[in-house]
C-alpha cells in the first residue's frame, strides 16, 4: 500500500495561554496542501517494525514518529505482525508544515486497513493524540479549527468547494518548535478572535482581499526578530501580490495567489534568492 501524506499550513494561529503542564493552548485553522511525503507499506514475516527513510538524518527507531505510530497501533490493537515502511521525505523538517505528524497519521490510516481493524476515525483520533499534537488533524485533513494543544479538531466545511493556490517558501534552515514556544512572552496583547475567518471560509468568501485582514500567526512577532530572513521572505511574497503568512512556528512562509500569470511572476522573483520553494494547492484527504 502506498499513501501520500500531505503538508499543512496555518491560515490562523493564536496562542491562548500556557498550561500548568508546560504545553500551550492554541487556536488555529489548518489547511492541507499538495506537498507530500510518500509512505509505502509491506507486511513482513517477523513481528517487528522496520523503517527505511530517504533522509538519512531521520532515525529509524522510536524517535521517529512513523515508528512511534506503528508501535502504538500494534500495542493498542494487540497486533503480532510485522511491517516494513519506506518513507520518502519531500516535506522539509523544521518548516512548520507538519510533515512528521502527517506521516504518523498516514501510518494509522494504512495499518487500520492493512490489518483489517477498520476502526472509526474518532477512535483513531484518540490514539493519534497520544503520538503527537497535530496527528489527529491529519487523519481527515482538509480545513479544520484546531485547539487545545492541537488535539481538538473540528472540521470546517465551506458552502463553496474552492481550491486555493499557494507558494511555500523556506530558507535554508529550520526553526525548532520548542525553541519558538520558549520565545513567547506573556501576557499577549490584542488577542485575536478566530470566528471571523471561520465564518468567511464557511461562506466561501475567502479571497485575497479578505485574507489580508484575516490571516494571522502570533509566532511572527517573536520569530521575525530572531530570524529576519523569514520576515524578508514574507515581504518578498507580498511585493509580488501574495497574501503571505508564516506557517506554524516557521520557518516556511506561504503566499496565497490567484492565477497562472501571478504564479510566473512569483517564481521569477523567488529565483533571485537562495530559498527553497514549492507551488501547491488545497488538498483533501480522501
Amino acid at each position: 500500500m502506498i499513501i501520500k501524506a500531505p503538508a499543512k499550513i496555518n491560515l490562523y494561529l493564536e496562542i491562548i495561554n500556557k498550561r500548568s503542564d508546560g504545553y500551550h493552548n492554541i487556536e488555529s485553522i489548518m489547511h492541507t496542501v499538495s506537498l507530500f511525503d510518500i509512505l509505502e507499506f509491506n507486511e513482513i514475516c517477523e513481528d517487528k517494525i522496520e523503517i527505511i527513510c530517504s533522509n538519512s538524518s531521520l532515525p529509524g527507531d522510536k524517535n521517529n514518529l512513523v515508528y512511534k505510530a506503528a508501535e502504538k497501533f500494534k500495542h493498542h490493537y494487540k497486533i503480532n505482525k510485522g511491517i516494513k515502511i519506506n518513507l520518502t521525505k519531500n516535506i522539509p523538517m523544521g518548516a512548520g508544515l507538519g510533515g512528521g505528524s502527517s506521516d504518523a497519521a498516514s501510518v494509522l490510516l494504512a495499518l487500520n486497513k492493512i490489518w483489517k481493524i477498520n476502526d472509526n476515525v474518532k477512535n483513531l483520533e484518540i490514539l493519534a493524540s497520544s503520538i503527537g499534537a497535530d496527528v489527529a488533524f491529519f487523519l481527515t485533513g482538509g480545513t479544520a479549527k484546531v485547539s487545545g494543544i492541537g488535539d481538538v479538531v473540528v472540521k470546517i466545511k465551506p458552502k463553496v468547494d474552492t481550491e486555493y493556490n499557494f507558494v511555500l517558501v523556506k530558507p535554508n534552515f529550520g526553526v525548532s518548535t520548542v525553541y519558538a514556544y520558549s520565545k513567547i512572552k506573556f501576557p499577549l496583547t490584542n488577542i485575536h478572535r478566530i470566528d471571523r475567518i471561520i465564518n468567511t471560509f464557511e461562506q466561501g468568501l475567502l479571497n485575497l482581499d479578505a485574507a489580508k485582514g484575516l490571516f494571522f500567526n502570533r509566532f511572527e512577532e517573536f520569530i521575525f526578530a530572531e530570524y529576519p530572513e523569514i520576515k524578508q521572505i514574507k515581504e518578498t511574497l507580498e511585493s509580488v501580490g501574495c497574501v503571505a503568512l508564516m506557517s506554524g512556528s516557521g520557518a516556511t512562509v506561504f503566499g496565497l495567489f490567484q492565477n497562472e500569470e501571478k504564479k510566473d511572476r512569483i517564481i521569477s522573483e523567488l529565483m533571485k534568492h537562495n530559498w527553497n520553494f514549492w507551488i501547491a494547492s488545497s488538498f483533501k484527504v480522501k
